[in-house]
């Protein structure tokens, strides 16, 4: 072989072998980005107070967050860099983290971290020094007038924005939590039958059934437990017969969503023949038929004649119609309940005289 090829080829392979293995060394000895760090990124980069934050200049250049992606990858989980967008800000960059785009289902899936919000849209929700847009400017969190509503009120995840007028009716389904609004599921159901005035009765309040939170982030709110059933106000454990029937058991089956052992439901013992305040009447006790109504089967589930008998167990025999006689003012002379305060209230109304259960 000619000696100028021979060296030649000798030449090509030291060349090689040295650019191989400088490569080789530059490599191993790289170090990844570190957040916050300055291989990539001034320190100002991660302060929020600095002008050279870097949601400011995000801000700054309408939002582009192209020359993010080749470190911290398409889906700004960390790319090469290893170092995630979400590590620091669950919620942003809106693109990957809101499925569909939707912000309700990510808060949803996430157990509403609003805090994480307040950095950019303000204490408030009305505008920060990162984002200027707020949630109250947004045209979906105001009530029927046009008022700003909070993210923080309970219309947000249940109910709808209505009038202050109808705040109970706002504050329950529908919607559910999870923005149902048909009645035979159970987080709609009868919530608005039991709240809804001058139907069958007064309104029922929230904490008849619930315990109402302080606050939306108070324990147990959002993870579930404020949307147990626990009875732990006046109406649905009445005392009746003169304060000797006292309800036990009171309970809500998930299952077959069926309240049980409630006053409301007709679980009452009525004394009539005793003292104080004597009516001169007959019957010395009536009971209700402690019905167990189905939460989402609609107005069958409590219809009249359900909750007692008509009239109910131990009255003197009458017709529906007859009813005014006795009870004039509570209803009319076909039966239908004139004054609602005047039923399921732990009250007895007899010719306009009034006494407890």
């Amino acid at each position: 072989m000619n000696r100028s090829i021979v060296r030649a080829l000798a030449s090509s392979a030291v060349a090689a072998a040295v650019i191989l293995g400088g490569c080789s060394e530059l490599k191993d000895d790289l170090q990844p980005p570190t957040s916050g760090g300055s291989q990539l990124h001034p320190p100002e980069w991660s302060q929020a107070a600095s002008p050279g934050f870097h949601g400011r200049v995000l801000k700054e250049n309408d939002w582009d967050d192209a020359s993010c992606k080749p470190c911290h990858g398409g889906d700004y989980n960390g790319g090469t860099s290893g170092v995630s967008c979400f590590t620091c800000h669950a919620p942003y960059p809106h693109a990957a983290q809101f499925p569909g785009g939707r912000h309700t289902t990510y808060l949803r899936g996430t157990l509403f971290p609003l805090d994480a919000c307040k950095v950019c849209h303000g204490a408030d929700y009305n505008g920060g020094p990162i984002v200027e847009e707020g949630c109250l400017r947004a045209g979906c969190h105001v009530d029927a007038s046009g008022t700003p509503k909070s993210p923080e009120s309970c219309n947000t995840c249940h109910g709808q924005f209505r009038a202050a007028a109808d705040v109970l009716l706002a504050w329950a389904p529908p919607k559910s939590v999870a923005g149902d609004t048909s009645t035979t599921v159970a987080g709609v159901g009868a919530h608005q039958a039991h709240l809804q005035y001058a139907t069958a009765g007064v309104s029922v309040k929230c904490q008849e059934c619930h315990t109402v939170p302080g606050a939306w982030n108070a324990p147990g709110h959002i993870t579930g437990l404020g949307a147990e059933v626990v009875f732990n106000d006046t109406l649905a454990n009445l005392a009746t017969g003169d304060g000797l029937y006292v309800p036990t058991n009171l309970s809500y089956d998930r299952t077959s969503t069926q309240c049980q052992n409630t006053y409301c439901h007709g679980n009452w013992v009525a004394r009539m023949a005793s003292s104080p305040n004597q009516f001169g009447y007959a019957d010395s006790i009536m009971t209700g038929n402690n019905a167990s109504p189905v939460w989402v089967s609609g107005s069958a589930g409590a219809s009249c004649g359900s909750c007692h008998g008509l009239p109910p167990t131990g009255h003197v025999a009458a017709a529906l119609n007859a009813c005014a006689s006795c009870h004039p003012g509570v209803v009319n002379g076909q039966g239908t309940i004139l004054d609602p305060t005047k039923h399921i209230n732990g009250k007895i109304n007899v010719f306009n005289q009034e006494r407890d259960f």
